[in-house]
């Protein structure tokens, strides 16, 4: 009975790439609501599909075998750069979705490039010839002209999207500075891998390592997604973090552990960002007791606190906003810390002048100037020739008010009884 596939070594190695690429795009599809993280997970399968057919490919015996599996990886071959592609574009254009659109225009090539390999024995314009090795059983493709548009489309691909994620790196400031230059550096492996194969480099004649090297990007974008979390917070607060603003401006993540300040803030607090980048809020501000339901606040909040030995003397404004993600998940914080020192001042000066003000208009409001007054009835006539008595006018005209009595010469005039009375009972007590 004639055999129709053997696995070699070389097979296995990419089974377990093809397992490895199903577990990470299975951690990718648990977070695919990160940003980025569903492009990689659909570049992860696209790989896992490529591996496995390529290790199949390797296994089989025949001219016609090979063929056909060859032509079943470019479902994953024609793809896997354009997932990588989206992933960063989507990365680069923050809080923007990728347009149907420009999907569809950047999916026209992959696709073509599908139907070419399937329909190969017609025009062989990808590969021209095919020669197996009969001590390894690995088959050595030549290729047509349609195959070199193709090696160009990738590397279009793949180079656009490295400069789209240096050109990220460079527009904020983070704490994760090393790790994005570890995440670029990994975003070239693609290629590299896929220099070997197609220009004759390879020490393994005929195994393409480009799958391999796509699985070890993605684990390490993967890692920056699940581990750092970075492509989930940054890219959408980039914009906030203006390292020109007057206003300290501090990026917390869901757990309050400080992401990224700006300069304004670094002077506030005189110390340099990785000092206090990665640290706990509650570190940064010791002397706030209620900072627990400040920060556990779900909509825009402030508060006024000082800083304590840190600025003695002057009061600040802290405000805080709630960042979501495009799916409206709460994903970070954005601390605002505003110097009201002058404005403080400004304010208690105000409210020391609207006090003395209000203490002198109580004063100020009485009689003054000529009053013409009756010389027999002592009423008193207005500034309309209405004539009015003494009391109901000084009452209209201030803040006076009366109460009753009679003074000692008129109890003695019209009520001199009472009068000798009350005579007698205070000579009884002088005596």
């Amino acid at each position: 009975m004639t055999r129709t596939y053997t696995f070699g070594i070389y097979s296995y190695i990419l089974i377990v790439t093809t397992i490895s690429a199903v577990i990470i795009g299975f951690l990718l599809y648990r977070r695919r609501t990160v940003k980025g993280a569903f492009w990689l997970f659909l570049m992860e399968i696209a790989v896992a599909e490529w591996s496995i057919s390529i290790a199949v490919e390797m296994a089989a015996i025949g001219e016609n075998l090979k063929y056909f599996w060859s032509s079943i990886s470019y479902l994953g071959t024609a793809t896997s750069a354009l997932f990588y592609f989206l992933f960063a574009l989507d990365y680069y254009r923050d809080h923007q979705t990728i347009s149907r659109k420009t999907i569809f225009i950047l999916s026209l090539f992959p696709v073509l490039a599908i139907f070419m390999a399937f329909t190969n024995n017609s025009h062989h314009l990808l590969w021209t010839n095919l020669q197996i090795q009969a001590d390894t059983n690995i088959g050595i493709y030549e290729h047509g002209v349609f195959f070199w548009f193709f090696v160009f489309y990738e590397y279009s691909l793949l180079v656009s999207g490295f400069f789209l994620l240096l050109k990220s790196s460079f527009r904020y400031n983070t704490f994760y500075s090393s790790q994005n230059i570890l995440l670029i550096l990994a975003s070239l492996l693609p290629m590299s891998g896929n220099v070997m194969y197609v220009f004759g480099l390879n020490p393994i004649p005929g195994l393409d390592w480009t799958p391999i090297t796509f699985l070890i990007m993605g684990i390490v974008l993967a890692w920056g997604i699940l581990r750092l979390k970075i492509f989930k917070i940054v890219p959408i607060a980039r914009t906030l973090l203006v390292e020109k603003m007057v206003d300290g401006m501090i990026l917390l993540d869901i757990k309050n552990q400080i992401v990224s300040i700006n300069l304004a803030c670094s002077a506030i607090f005189q110390c340099r960002p990785k000092d206090v980048i990665g640290r706990n809020a509650y570190q940064l501000f010791p002397l706030i007791t209620d900072l627990d339901k400040f920060l556990l606040s779900e909509n825009y909040t402030q508060m006024e606190i000082d800083l304590g030995d840190a600025k003695p003397h002057q009061k600040y404004e802290l405000r805080l906003s709630i960042i979501h993600d495009r799916f409206n998940k709460k994903i970070g914080k954005i601390l605002i810390l505003r110097d009201i020192t002058e404005q403080k001042k400004i304010e208690a000066e105000r409210e020391n002048l609207i006090s003395n003000l209000q203490e002198a208009k109580n004063q100020v409001k009485m009689l003054s100037g000529l009053l013409p007054i009756c010389a027999n009835c002592k009423k008193i006539r207005d500034d309309q020739g209405y004539w009015h008595n003494v009391e109901e006018y000084i009452q209209k005209h201030s803040e006076a008010d009366f109460t009753h009595g009679i003074c000692p010469e008129c109890m003695e005039k019209y009520y001199p009884d009472i009068a000798e009375k009350v005579k007698s009972r205070k000579n009884k007590n002088n005596g």
